[in-house]
């Protein structure tokens, strides 16, 4: 073969596998949309982006008609967006329902539309409230590159949505009728949605462009509606005469307007505040409730009980006009679907707060760059004690989730190394109380052939009590193989733990740990015994906690884990079993401030909640140091960085004195702490 056929074959062949890679990453991301360009409406019809394109208006009619059975003028309410702040919606709907008034039909757009939609649903306010403040919100979105037009990933959300309303519920089924207002990005339209899939629809309400992917609907892109017009009035009126209206507006009276990202929010605000103020002005017979919570930030997720508590005192500012209407209350069908999704409540949120796992009812997949640690306390990782940060890939379907990830990893205390790592997970979670996971991580910390840290993992949870008390049995099986192919360490750890979280301040934990372990060479056996708590005194948070493991045969030679929490650099006790002791008891205490009312932002795209700063003193105990333990004491700076207030890493920083290497110490960690 010549050397030109021979080039050319290989030009073939490269563009053969260009053009693969091409269509598997096209496939990848019509995946994650789940269109195709073929099936968008697309218009050039300029003159029509005015006209609102319906879905559902014939049947809606009828439905409101069913409901004021042509004697009354229809109640419509009308909720606005505003994120976070649309909290206060609940407390609107809690006064209404104490005076007898369930409205005839909802408009709403944005984050009203979730509580909308709840409510039309049948849930009442109350119920509305235990589902949203019960949640932790940083836990059910996920970062991803934008293939799909959006930074977070909703599928996890839109599956605890299901677990509650079921998969097939679809809106013309409601009790309460509801219009979901969203913008068309293909068509340029507004799209009016009363009818269609729920879950569809849920997610398209709050898609606001760039940090959530627009939805496809019947051939529409569907956008957030909040993001042209924050109260959409003059749709009501096209039903009724008689209408409510809640809104949720925005300040931002201490915020930097110096800032890019606050110029730009604030700019995107100016129009679609001003077109909700023209259309208030056009209603002035609307019962107007404007909700006092226009100094909150629009990812004060954390604050709902305020926000709800907030609406209901501007609802009462309306009482006499609201004492006029001639409205319905709740129906029988409405109490009877409440009493039974108490119970369904109840058991979706016991069994939730198990794992912060639900069953996915969509494939979901993201590809982000990620941070994943090994090293935070109470983390169950007794030989790996680094973090690996990369490039991510995660795959969710129904109960299993798959998770790749390749980066650099790197010690995270001092003195530090950074190597090359790769990190893959699987987890099962086939019924609530039951966890399966493993583990394979490769690093090549020394040497160019990688170390191997391999784990399995079966966790089985059950709560009590009303979830305040909750009991775990674990059994784990770890072992790390140097690049020689020699045994390095190898644990096996089984045992019990009670956690107790007082229901009325989840901030109070206390926690237990028995268990029995196998390390080494697998022929040593060991007690380990562990105890945790965290009590908060107002802005005061009182740390402590004791770790023991004691030899059963007498042998010495107890191992030392960081997991243990005790901060050293000391070689001979991060050499996992040179310590000729029977015993090893580390005590710890600590003292942190915890302002509740810090929480700087940056631009409004992050907040940094959480935030404290503390003294810790760690004591080690064994057979040569009886009498005088050795000491690791510092302090500790801790925040949780959170996107939007919707995704979050918990951080912790710390300096001090190491006892057993006498010397200086610093480190970071990631990841939660008890």
């Amino acid at each position: 073969m010549s050397f030109i056929a021979t080039e050319d074959w290989m030009k073939s062949v490269l563009q053969k596998m260009l053009a693969a890679l091409l269509i598997c990453f096209s496939g990848v991301v019509f995946a994650q949309t789940g269109i195709t360009p073929e099936v968008l409406h697309n218009s050039n019809d300029i003159l029509a982006s005015t006209v609102p394109i319906k879905y559902g208006d014939i049947s809606f009619r009828e439905r409101i008609l069913k409901r004021t059975e042509g004697t009354r003028d229809p109640v419509g309410l009308v909720l606005s967006g505003g994120s976070a702040r649309a909290f206060a919606h609940i407390g609107v709907l809690r006064y209404l329902e104490e005076h007898g008034i369930v409205p005839d039909f909802i408009i709403s757009n944005s984050m009203g539309s979730i509580v909308g939609i709840l409510y039309a649903a049948g849930l009442s306010p109350e119920q509305i409230f235990t589902v949203c403040s019960q949640l932790d919100t940083t836990q059910l979105f996920d970062l991803s590159w934008p293939l799909a037009g959006g930074f977070l990933d909703t599928s996890r959300f839109s599956s605890l949505v299901a677990t509650y309303l079921g998969e097939s519920t679809q809106l013309e089924d409601l009790p309460i009728p509801i219009m979901i207002v969203s913008e068309d990005i293909a068509t340029k339209r507004q799209v009016q949605i009363m009818e269609g899939s729920v879950l569809n629809v849920f997610d398209a309400a709050f898609a606001l462009p760039v940090y959530f992917p627009p939805v496809n609907y019947r051939g529409h892109l569907l956008i957030d509606g909040g993001f042209t017009n924050l109260v959409p009035l003059d749709i009501a009126y096209e039903y009724t005469d008689t209408a409510i209206v809640s809104t949720t507006f925005y300040e931002g009276k201490d915020i930097n307007l110096r800032n890019a990202l606050s110029v730009l929010n604030t700019s995107i605000d100016i129009a679609k505040r001003r077109e909700g103020v023209a259309e208030l002005q056009k209603h002035p017979d609307a019962i107007w409730i404007r909700c006092d919570v226009e100094d909150f930030s629009f990812m004060d997720f954390a604050s709902i009980d305020e926000l709800a508590l907030r609406g209901y005192e501007s609802a009462q500012e309306q009482d006499s006009a609201l004492a006029a209407l001639n409205a319905r209350g709740t129906t029988l069908g409405m109490r009877e679907f409440r009493a039974n999704f108490s119970a369904r409540e109840k058991q979706v949120l016991s069994d939730y707060r198990l794992f912060t796992r639900v069953s996915q009812h969509r494939l979901s997949q993201q590809l982000f760059m990620g941070l994943r640690s090994f090293n935070y306390e109470g983390d169950y990782w007794y030989l790996r004690d680094d973090a690996i940060f990369g490039l991510m890939y995660n795959l969710r379907w129904k109960d299993l989730w798959v998770s790749i990830h390749g980066g650099m990893g790197w010690k995270t205390v001092s003195p530090m190394m950074v190597y090359p790592g790769l990190s893959t997970s699987f987890s099962y979670h086939p019924i609530p109380p039951l966890l399966i996971e493993a583990d394979i991580v490769a690093t090549s910390e020394t040497d160019i052939l990688p170390s191997w840290y391999q784990r399995g993992v079966i966790h089985f949870k059950q709560n009590y009590i009303a979830d305040a008390l909750r009991a775990e049995i674990t059994l784990k099986i770890e072992h790390l193989l140097s690049p020689e192919i020699t045994l390095e360490s190898m644990l096996v750890h089984t045992g019990a733990s009670i956690t107790w979280a007082r229901p009325e301040n989840s901030g109070m934990v206390l926690f237990a740990e028995g268990a029995w372990q196998l390390a080494g060479t697998w022929d040593r056996s060991f007690l380990h015994t562990k105890v945790t708590g965290k009590f908060p005194i107002g802005d005061i948070v009182l740390h402590m906690g004791y770790t023991g493991r004691f030899a059963l045969d007498a042998l010495g030679e107890v191992p030392f884990y960081r997991e243990d929490g005790f901060k050293t650099t000391d070689a001979t006790l991060l050499a996992q079993g040179t310590i000729i002791a029977n015993q090893l008891i580390v005590g710890r205490f600590g003292v942190d401030w915890q302002p509740s009312n810090f929480k700087p932002t940056a631009g409004e795209l992050l907040i940094f909640k959480d935030s404290s700063i503390g003294v810790y003193g760690e004591f080690l105990w064994n057979e040569a140091s009886v009498y005088v333990p050795v000491a690791s004491v510092g302090m500790q700076f801790s925040t949780t960085i959170s996107l939007l207030g919707l995704n979050s890493l918990p951080t912790s920083l710390y300096v001090g004195y190491d006892g057993p290497a006498n010397g200086f110490i610093w480190g970071f960690y990631f990841g939660r702490r008890i």
